[in-house]
């Protein structure tokens, strides 16, 4: 068949992407490999308890269009309450309030450091800007890039980082991956459908999917960068040598989520008493206490220690996080476990990773993805985001990302 657009992904840029072609007028089609849509944009309901498995905060809620979409839906969000209120956990026992009053100025050191560098940020390491503060603020450094990005502070640039937009983050209680599933009703999306060959022809591109050849004027890839990079798309031609080289400058974290569900013990805690236990093995490790009040328990880890527990069997990273987990609850919480899951997108083979990030020194490489220098050929999501819009590394800015893509393609093809 053949169309104006044909779109690879179907998660938020693939969802914006084609809502856009469609509202202007031309043909198109979304090709998704996997059996469902949303991409890392998943609420999981196999735990019979929804939770957000992969996104699952609505970042920059004040100029996030996700925001406007789930009112246009009637999806409710929540205000989050932020991210400095969990009670930090060593050696089986909460912190002292002594070493909590330390950890806290380290965390408002290293803020503090990050707004005083203003213009003159250079393209250096997270681990390295942080180098000569205090013990306590380097530890804040290490425990903000596994838990919030993903991956270990010394492949992180700062500048990459410094660009991403601020503002409140809201919560969603029927799960970020619902909303973006609803938002995608009505439109041209084939599951199970695999691109694995594009190639260039005089008039366009042929696509070879696992369920036949599709053919298109312009194309617009939304697939991860972790994708690309291990070459389960094969582009004939061959991509050019500055996306090659953007593409080695820029790589996947190792975000990781494990979810409890419990059978209604609660082990003495409340909504909304979160923990972070800081001697997990590889690194910290963080602890959602039943979240909108529900019977389950969604454990965060993130880098090299993110890595090790997404290569384990789901069993047995259920069992390894409930015997964390049971450090916390003062006993072993494991009889009292219905079930457990684990999202580990390091080892998912349609993802490849959680979300991209910059290595120090490659900052201007989501820029130089956005012009891919093959006419009609456009690459668009959360990874090349931060290009133009300081949204890099979430679902608002892949739907940017695919808005920006799509109306490029439409004027080219005009």
């Amino acid at each position: 068949m053949t169309y104006d657009i044909a779109i690879i992904g179907a998660g938020a840029a693939g969802i914006a992407a084609a809502r856009t072609v469609l509202a202007l007028g031309k043909t198109c089609v979304v090709l998704e490999a996997r059996q469902r849509i949303g991409g890392r944009a998943f609420t999981d309901t196999s735990l019979g308890i929804p939770y957000d498995a992969g996104a699952a905060y609505i970042h920059f809620a004040d100029r996030n269009p996700w925001v406007r979409e789930a009112k246009r839906l009637g999806i409710e969000t929540r205000l989050w309450r932020g991210w400095t209120h969990h009670e930090a956990w060593q050696g089986g026992a909460p912190l002292p309030e002594d070493q909590s009053a330390e950890r806290r100025y380290g965390y408002g050191e290293f803020w503090d450091h990050l707004e005083t560098l203003g213009e003159s940020l250079t393209d250096t390491s997270i681990a390295e800007a942080a180098h000569h503060l205090s013990p306590s603020a380097r530890e804040a450094a290490r425990h903000f890039s596994r838990l919030a990005l993903g991956e270990e502070p010394s492949r992180l640039s700062l500048q990459d980082y410094q660009v991403q937009w601020a503002g409140p983050d809201r919560v969603i209680p029927s799960g970020y991956g619902t909303l973006v599933t609803t938002a995608a009703e009505g439109l041209p999306i084939y599951l199970g459908a695999p691109v694995k060959r594009i190639l260039a022809v005089s008039n366009g591109f042929e696509l070879e999917t696992g369920q036949g050849t599709v053919r298109a004027r312009a194309i617009i890839v939304t697939v991860s960068i972790g994708v690309l990079k291990a070459g389960h798309i094969v582009f004939e031609p061959g991509l050019p040598t500055h996306i090659l080289k953007a593409l080695d400058g820029l790589d996947m974290g190792a975000l990781t989520k494990v979810a409890l569900a419990f059978d209604g013990e609660r082990f003495g805690l409340k909504p909304g008493e979160d923990k972070i236990l800081l001697d997990a093995p590889g690194g910290s490790m963080t602890f959602e206490v039943w979240p909108f009040d529900r019977d389950i328990v969604i454990a965060v880890t993130g880098g090299d220690a993110g890595r090790e527990i997404s290569q384990l069997s789901s069993p047995a990273a259920v069992d390894h996080v409930s015997g964390l987990f049971s450090t916390i609850t003062g006993r072993d919480c494991r009889p009292n476990l219905r079930g457990g899951s684990l999202a580990g997108w390091w080892s998912d083979p349609f993802a490849e990773g959680g979300y991209a990030y910059a290595h120090p020194g490659a900052f201007s490489a989501r820029q130089a993805l956005m012009e891919t220098g093959i006419e009609g050929l456009y690459l668009a999501g959360e990874a090349t985001a931060g290009g133009r819009f300081g949204a890099l590394m979430s679902v608002g800015g892949a739907s940017y990302a695919g808005w920006e893509a799509a109306k490029r393609a439409i004027k080219r093809l005009r």
